[in-house]
């Protein structure tokens, strides 16, 4: 008896999963929480993506302890800034070797960020296997350092970029929630005559003021039949949403405004078409749902990435705004065009499609968040096999 509670033991599937606390980083690993493959969790990441975990965690009813390091990015110039940046480092360091020793995970699973350095870092001295998620079309700088040490970096775009000097790559795909796998196998149609057109307006984790401003401007200047039709749901800043819902109501359009949408599943199936951001885990669950949509990427995301992102659909489900080149008018022209032409929406939807096909072949015919989980779990890993697939 004693023997096999042992084994049961030694056999239990611990994993260590260490995020960055923006919403980019943190869907991805709620996405691998949520298959519930493994008999425990332990989750690091700073005091933004605590928030994310727990509120996730607890509508889930699933009791994981989340560890919440504070870390400042050592890129600020101040030499001040950069010693309490080393500070910060040294005690995540400390803390995460202690949080190793007590729970003993058999995997980590780094999804990028600062956060995500010292966890990763003590993994590798314990001598536990690792895997780097990144989900960006531009490798972020945190996975870049540790995808040197890690056993396999596993990439959500073909092509990433400034991936090329590591050998242990492997195409996963961005884990996304599966409502959204779900919303794609439904029928897209375009509303008829009689019913709303809905568009979905949001801007990332923190929404985005040039939504507020000038997309809201946008659709109150669009034509009275229009206008009529139309019903928008959109995400805006706290600061922002009476202003917003103000124009809305002055203008007699249907809206819905919130600072944020904890149902964004309804929102997306209601949807026949998406205005956002260009962050990589929004480009996945566009790419998963198969909604058509305009991508505005953040003109000054890192290394460009959201651009980046963005170009990855562009032609094949997706059209691009871009806040530095192109002007208003022109994303003016582009909606207004999608309503008076809705079959190029259907056009759309099609060529998601295709691209939704093309990377589920690529993954075996898995969604990225199977592919992934099961590259986590798989038995007997051998960190010497060779895992790099063609990107």
């Amino acid at each position: 008896m004693k023997n096999n509670k042992m084994k049961k033991i030694n056999n239990k599937k611990v994993i260590l999963i260490a995020a960055g606390g923006t919403g980019g980083h943190i869907y991805p690993a709620l996405s691998i929480i949520n298959k519930e493959k493994f008999d425990k969790h332990i989750v690091i990441t700073d005091l933004r993506g605590k928030d994310y975990f727990t509120k996730f965690l607890n509508e889930k009813n699933i009791n994981i302890l989340v560890h919440a390091h504070k870390v400042i990015s050592p890129s600020n110039q101040l030499i001040i800034n950069k010693l309490k940046s080393l500070f910060y480092f040294v005690l995540s360091f400390i803390k995460s070797i202690l949080l190793i020793i007590k729970y003993r995970p058999t995997r980590v699973l780094g999804f990028g960020g600062y956060p995500s350095v010292a966890p990763v870092l003590a993994a590798k001295i314990f001598g536990i296997t690792t895997i780097i998620h990144e989900q960006n079309a531009v490798i972020g700088r945190a996975n870049k350092l540790l995808s040197t040490i890690s056993n396999i970096l596993a990439l959500s775009f073909e092509n990433t970029k400034n991936v090329s000097n590591n050998k242990n790559f492997i195409y996963s795909g961005n884990p996304v929630r599966g409502e959204f796998f779900d919303i794609g196998k439904s029928k897209y149609a375009i509303p008829n005559n009689e019913d709303k057109f809905h568009v979905l307006i949001y801007g990332g984790s923190l929404g985005a003021s040039f939504f507020s401003e000038h997309l809201t401007s946008i659709i109150c200047s669009m034509p009275e039949h229009i206008k009529k039709r139309v019903k928008i749901i959109q995400q805006v800043r706290k600061e922002d949403i009476d202003k917003v819902q103000g124009k809305y109501i002055q203008n007699k359009i249907d809206c819905e405004i919130s600072v944020f949408f904890n149902n964004i599943f309804t929102k997306f199936k209601l949807a026949h078409l998406v205005i956002t951001r260009a962050g990589g885990s929004t480009v996945a669950e566009i790419i998963a749902s198969k909604k058509p949509a305009i991508l505005v990427p953040l003109s000054n995301s890192l290394d460009n990435h959201q651009l980046e992102n963005a170009l990855y659909i562009k032609n094949s489900g997706g059209w691009i705004f871009d806040e530095g080149k192109n002007k208003i008018s022109e994303l003016k022209k582009l909606i207004n065009n999608l309503f008076i032409n809705p079959h190029k929406l259907i056009e759309a939807n099609k060529k998601l499609n295709k691209l939704s096909n093309k990377l589920t072949k690529l993954l075996n015919n898995k969604t990225s968040t199977d592919f992934l989980t099961d590259l986590i779990i798989k038995k007997d890993f051998d960190t010497n096999e060779e895992v790099t697939k063609p990107c």
